[in-house]
């Protein structure tokens, strides 16, 4: 295992807004194609069909600029960091809702934040950025598949530790235990943990920690 398998689910999260907005662009095109072979010379637009197609290059828009602020975040993620360090946890956290914006927004999905106050992490911000998208995006998986379910992502400040926990309370899935296993391996060489369960129709959890710094 390694970060570059965590690239690779966030990829594939990136790459369904990605057909969405590809299929919505054909669909214009094929409208404008479909007018200019039935007509005969320089006939306007229709009304109606303008006001559709004012509709679908706005959705197309938008949905162009949710990619490329999310595009943004991971290349934030990823950019180079040659080492662990004292990293601001919550920024990070911030950072990996940003890039699973799309799995958590809509109004059938309860998204509960709590970013309290903490110390400086050890770590490398970005790789851990990209571990708690993942599980936030299969917790709103989860929750997503079970009516009125919310998804919950809390930081908190122990003694030592620095916690992050991710859960819902929706059907469950199947994956928690390898994403739980993956976020181990990654967090073990920066003296930290990953505890993942999961049961169906009671949800997810994952409990991440991480050193603090003693002297914050």
């Amino acid at each position: 295992m390694n970060e570059l398998e965590l690239v690779a689910e966030v990829a594939e999260e990136l790459a369904e807004p990605m057909r969405a907005l590809r299929d919505r662009l054909a669909l214009v095109v094929d409208q404008l194609e479909r007018h200019v072979t039935t007509s005969t010379g320089p006939n306007p637009y229709p009304w109606r069909s303008l006001q559709t197609l004012r509709q679908d290059i706005g959705s197309a828009y938008l949905g162009a600029t949710e990619v490329s602020h999310r595009l943004d975040g991971l290349v934030q993620a990823l950019a180079i960091e040659d080492a662990p360090s004292w990293f601001d946890a919550t920024a990070a956290v911030e950072l990996a809702l940003r890039l699973v914006h799309a799995q958590v927004s809509g109004g059938e999905l309860e998204l509960l934040v709590d970013l309290g106050a903490t110390p400086p992490a050890r770590g490398m911000a970005g790789a851990f950025a990209l571990v708690v998208a993942q599980l936030v995006a299969t917790s709103a998986r989860s929750a997503r598949a079970l009516p009125n379910s919310a998804v919950t992502v809390r930081i908190t400040r122990e003694p030592h530790d620095v916690v992050v926990t991710v859960a819902d309370n929706g059907m469950g899935s199947d994956r928690a235990a390898h994403l739980g296993e993956l976020a181990r391996q990654l967090l073990l060489p920066w003296g930290g943990s990953c505890e993942a369960a999961s049961a169906a129709g009671q949800g997810c959890t994952f409990e991440l920690r991480l050193i603090g710094n003693p002297d914050s």
